[in-house]
């Protein structure tokens, strides 16, 4: 872990161990002070002011600053909000607004959240409970639901009391042993009541000076910031392109940019080459994948079909061609061990086996099948894992036939994402839970796979009502059903390549998988 003080427990520790009363607010080495104010990691000499130009590879598609809505940029809320927890480099939790987050003894389904004393949002006015019921009543928004609806499901909006200035207490609607990694989330950042995202604010790092939808946002210094003596930089200027990965790149050679993330593996070679840039490669879980619509009349309705496709490919050399080697295969669940102890890490690595995916789809009257595979650039190797995929299709009888979206705005936001048969995607670092409240229950905001399986749905209720070694276990056999039934054909994990000016310093490896330092703007600095 990194020497953040007030840790929260990692995923790890709370779910490796039977803790007593469910989940205790204590660190990895004993008791958090959940009152001290975290202190990053610096990496060198640091010189307070200076203007850091980034151009974040989900930038040119935003189209709002509201950080609860899909059209906004997780670089940019994560520059002006805060969240009531926070991940540390190594995704662990941590606490940020709120020094207390813990449920009611061993009832899972009522938690008490109190929020720190002192914490002013941009415009000078307290934080409150009020803000804190106020952002999650506009998650659960029937009508316009937030990024974060479905890990706030659980959650009853009609049950939120606010019972002093800092303090509120939730009853959920079911017990929920994970509800605080909910709340870790970018887009579950903290706003004010009455929040207008024509006029943001925030708690955070930095205050909107001016934002242009896709082209560019400039955030100045917070003065008022609750982290003593951050941030460094004087302002942040985030920048859009729309042919991201060349004019990124070619921006931060010409100097005029300070730094990018998700560099193309294709490209690392030449940045390292110049002796002013550096090059910052994080193991991380983020990973692309192929969702299979597997509701009734579906293509994939049959799960012969989904296995069948999951076995006719090459992940290694997929892996290899698309990533440049940086990352490793994947497995089909979305999830990893090293950083997720919930998925099972005896569950048997699928390899490539198009003898035996001839032969499911032929026992499911599915051979020779043609399907529509809608492609977007979600992702450096995207286009590429592609038309790889087109390859081992056609190796096992299958005829894929592409439909590019070069526009990410129009591929997330026409009806064919969540209506189509076949598509790319991609994701940060996930657990079980992230992707299970997501995608995979019915509930889960972007579950357009129409993936409803009773068993995964009763496991992911069983495993919430518990903590300790017993939840991790329905977690286990909730993968394990994921693994065999599930529509994900997840073929690779990618570790993130940032680049960056030699002038700043504060930057370290990052396993969010959200990119440059896992957006924690306020530890970046002049060096």
């Amino acid at each position: 872990m990194s020497n953040l003080p007030g840790a929260f427990p990692s995923r790890r520790a709370l779910l490796g161990a039977t803790l007593a009363g469910g989940l205790a607010l204590t660190g990895c080495s004993g008791s958090a002070d959940l009152g001290s104010r975290p202190t990053g990691p610096p990496t060198g000499p640091r010189k307070r002011g200076g203007r850091f130009r980034f151009a974040p590879s989900d930038f040119g598609s935003a189209v709002t600053t509201d950080p609860q809505a899909s059209g906004s940029s997780f670089s940019l809320a994560a520059a002006y909000t805060d969240t009531l927890v926070r991940r540390d480099h190594k995704w662990g939790t941590r606490p940020a607004l709120a020094e207390e987050f813990a449920p009611d003894g061993k009832d899972l389904s009522t938690w008490t959240i109190r929020v720190r004393d002192g914490v002013t949002f941009h415009n000078g006015k307290p934080l409150t409970a009020d803000d804190v019921i106020f952002t999650i009543r506009r998650n659960l928004d029937p009508k316009n639901p937030g990024f974060v609806s479905g890990l706030f499901h659980s959650i009853d909006p009609h049950q939120l009391t606010k019972l002093d200035k800092r303090t509120v207490r939730l009853k959920l609607k079911y017990p929920n042993s994970q509800l605080r990694d909910s709340f870790a989330e970018v887009p579950a950042g903290i706003v004010p009541v009455g929040f207008d995202p024509k006029k943001p604010i925030g708690t955070g790092p930095f205050k909107q000076q001016s934002f242009t939808p896709g082209q560019r946002w400039v955030g100045v210094r917070n003065e008022d910031y609750w982290m003593d003596g951050r941030p460094y930089l004087d302002s942040l200027e985030l920048l859009g392109f729309s042919n991201a990965d060349v004019a990124r790149v070619n921006g931060l050679l010409s100097r005029q940019l300070d730094g990018i993330d998700r560099v193309p593996a294709s490209q690392l070679a030449q940045l390292r080459q110049r002796k002013d840039l550096g090059v910052l490669v994080s193991p991380t879980g983020a990973f692309q994948f192929t969702s299979m619509r597997c509701d009734k009349g579906a293509q994939f309705e049959d799960n012969r079909v989904r296995q069948a496709f999951k076995l006719m490919i090459d992940r290694p050399q997929m892996v290899e061609i698309a990533f440049g080697g940086i990352g490793a295969v994947g497995n089909d669940v979305g999830s990893w061990a090293k950083f997720d102890p919930t998925y099972d890490s005896s569950l048997l690595q699928r390899t490539q086996d198009v003898d035996k995916a001839r032969s499911l789809l032929k026992a499911a009257g599915m051979d020779g099948m043609s399907v529509s595979y809608r492609v977007g650039d979600v992702e450096p190797g995207a286009k590429t894992a592609a038309s790889l995929m087109v390859q081992y299709a056609k190796a096992a009888g299958v005829k894929l036939e592409l439909d590019v979206v070069s526009d990410l705005a129009q591929f997330y936001g026409s009806a064919s994402y969540r209506t189509s048969q076949l598509k790319n995607d991609w994701n940060f670092t996930q657990s079980i839970y992230d992707n299970a409240s997501y995608c995979w229950l019915p509930s889960g905001p972007f579950n357009n796979t129409g993936f409803d399986h009773p068993k995964a749905n009763s496991l992911y209720r069983q495993a919430l009502a518990t903590t300790g070694s017993k939840s991790q276990e329905l977690m286990h056999e909730l993968s394990r059903v994921i693994w065999d039934e599930g529509p994900w054909l997840v073929w690779g994990r990618r570790d993130i390549a940032d680049a960056y000016s030699q002038k700043f310093t504060g930057p370290v490896a990052d396993a969010s998988g959200l990119g440059f330092n896992g957006f924690h703007w306020e530890e970046i600095s002049l060096a």
